[in-house]
């Protein structure tokens, strides 16, 4: 088990967070930890249509570890994408929360804001959309320990098309 604990200083800076009630305690979106690869991609998104995202690799990672693109807002709050590097399902959609990878434990004054995503099982497509939303990001999310990081290469040249 590892354990993520920057100091509050370096939360606050590196990572945007916000300090919560009067306690020591910060606030962070799961979109702004190190663990997650994003880039500005804005786009407005509606229910009822598709998208496919090309322009993204993910090299070295094995089952069963899996990872998740995702076209999130800008507050990180949600996000609709596929499963890459993964096994197939029962379900062609999947609704998962995502905070952080496998196996990390958040140092007692950190509160993760996880992301909601909402996830294809087919690669590369978008079309799991429930509610419309104004994308800011493509941002990939490992699903592993964080001793397979370094095995794992990330190339984010996002192209999204629309109605595909």
């Amino acid at each position: 088990m590892e354990v993520f604990a920057p100091t509050p200083a370096e939360l606050i800076k590196r990572y945007g967070a916000k300090k919560i009630g009067g306690e020591e305690r910060y606030e962070v979106s799961a979109i702004n930890l190190p663990w997650v690869v994003k880039k500005e991609a804005r786009l407005r998104i509606a229910p009822g249509r598709r998208y496919i995202i090309d322009g993204v690799r993910i090299d070295g990672l094995e089952p069963p570890w899996e990872a998740y693109v995702a076209l999130v807002d800008e507050a990180g709050n949600v996000g609709v994408g596929y499963v890459a590097a993964g096994r197939r399902r029962m379900f062609k959609c999947i609704k998962k929360p995502y905070a952080t990878p496998l196996g990390v434990q958040m140092a007692p004054y950190i509160a993760i804001r996880p992301v909601q995503l909402f996830l294809s099982d087919d690669e590369k497509v978008v079309d799991c959309i429930e509610a419309p939303f104004e994308a800011a990001y493509v941002a990939v999310f490992l699903n592993a320990p964080l001793s397979i990081f370094p095995k794992v290469r990330v190339e984010l040249a996002p192209v999204v098309k629309e109605n595909i």
